[in-house]
Order: C-alpha cells, then sequence, then structure tokens
C-alpha cells in the first residue's frame, strides 16, 4: 500500500517519542540571550525566565529527559490556572518528528575545539585518534545521533537553560580499532534543535 508523503509524516509525528515546548504568547527564546546572563526576566514580563528558556526547545518526552511539570498536590487552585511549569504557565507539550541528525545544530563557541585539541591530546589519542580533527567530527557527528536517540540526562534547569550531558560512544580506530569509548560531553539545549556546547569532553560516562 502507497502512503502519500502527507499521511507519512503525519504518522511520524503521531508515532514520535519527542516533543516541542511552545508558548505561542511568547516571542523570546534563550538563542537571544548572551551567553554570560542566560534569559534576563525584567525584559522577558510577564513571561517567566525558566519558562522562555525552553520556549520551542526539543526533547525526548521521557522523564529526566525534559522540564519537570509543576506539582500542585495540595494546592488549591483552578484547573484552568495549572500551566506546565507552574501556575498561570501558557506553555504547551507539542509533539514533533523525531529529529534527523541533519535536523541538529551544533553551537560550538569559539575556542572550544582548539582547547579540546590541546588540553585532552593524550585521550584522544587513547582512542587511536591521531588525527585530532578526524576525531572532533566523530565526536559532533556521533553527539547529534546520541541526541536524537536521547541518549542524553537533564543536569540543570534555569534561566541559563536547559543543560543535558550526551553520552556519546566513540568507535576506536587504528590500534583501538574494534573497542568503543563511552563519553559524556555537556550541551544546552536551545530552539527548534540547536545544542549549545558547554564541554566537548567531560569525562568518560558511566
Amino acid at each position: 500500500m502507497n502512503i502519500s508523503k502527507g499521511l507519512k509524516e503525519k504518522l511520524d509525528v503521531i508515532f514520535s517519542e519527542w516533543i516541542k515546548i511552545m508558548d505561542a504568547r511568547n516571542p523570546f527564546t534563550i538563542d537571544i540571550f548572551p551567553y554570560s546572563t542566560g534569559v534576563i526576566p525584567l525584559l522577558t514580563v510577564p513571561h517567566c525566565g525558566k519558562c522562555t528558556s525552553i520556549n520551542y526547545c526539543w526533547f525526548k518526552n521521557e522523564k529526566g529527559k525534559k522540564p519537570e511539570n509543576f506539582n500542585y498536590n495540595g494546592m488549591e487552585i483552578q484547573s484552568e490556572d495549572k500551566g506546565l511549569y507552574h501556575p498561570h504557565c501558557h506553555c504547551v507539550e507539542l509533539p514533533l518528528k523525531t529529529p534527523e541528525p541533519s535536523d541538529i545544530k551544533l553551537i560550538i563557541p569559539n575556542g572550544k575545539i582548539e582547547y579540546t585539541i590541546k588540553n585532552k591530546k593524550d585521550w584522544i589519542k587513547s582512542m587511536g585518534y591521531y588525527n585530532t580533527n578526524n576525531f572532533i567530527n566523530v565526536l559532533l557527528n556521533k553527539t547529534k545521533e546520541a541526541y536524537i536517540q536521547g541518549d542524553y540526562v537533564k543536569l540543570i534547569h534555569n534561566n541559563y537553560g536547559f543543560k543535558i550531558n550526551i553520552n556519546v560512544f566513540i568507535p576506536g580506530i587504528n590500534d583501538k580499532y574494534g573497542k568503543l569509548y563511552k563519553i559524556k560531553t555537556a550541551y544546552m539545549v536551545f530552539s527548534n534543535g540547536k545544542l549549545k556546547n558547554n564541554t566537548l569532553l567531560g569525562g568518560w560516562a558511566s
């Protein structure tokens, strides 16, 4: 049976395990604020900083991989005032087609790659990579793959954004061919499939 492109796209969304957080009333996203300050709540009134920091962001729809819903247990509050993350919050979770690697854009601040190559050269070589540029390319591609597989965990969510550790499997090459190395790399989730890097190599993942 042939399925039309439009129907396939709808089915891809229905059966996806991904969501996009969106407040249609809020024009702000974390992308427009400096990394050093994160969201500045005074500039986003009446929208709160934490909600703005995840506006239009993509998440795997699982506990520990998306913002925590507000706990209203024991509170007397009208149902129409119960937002996702705080009373009167207008954020909603919208179903999202499972991202492809090409949908993800990694934002690497100036100097991050150079710092990693200079200060973690021995670690990179221990995985068989004597060409550090080759390693960086593998790392970035595998990071995208790991993120869309949901192989990440929440670290913190505040006005600076939603910080995650992505667990990345790096295949060994040359004399380490056949081995698989699990490392962690830290990012902030930005809007519409963007991830802003904090740490390229943050340690071995457990």
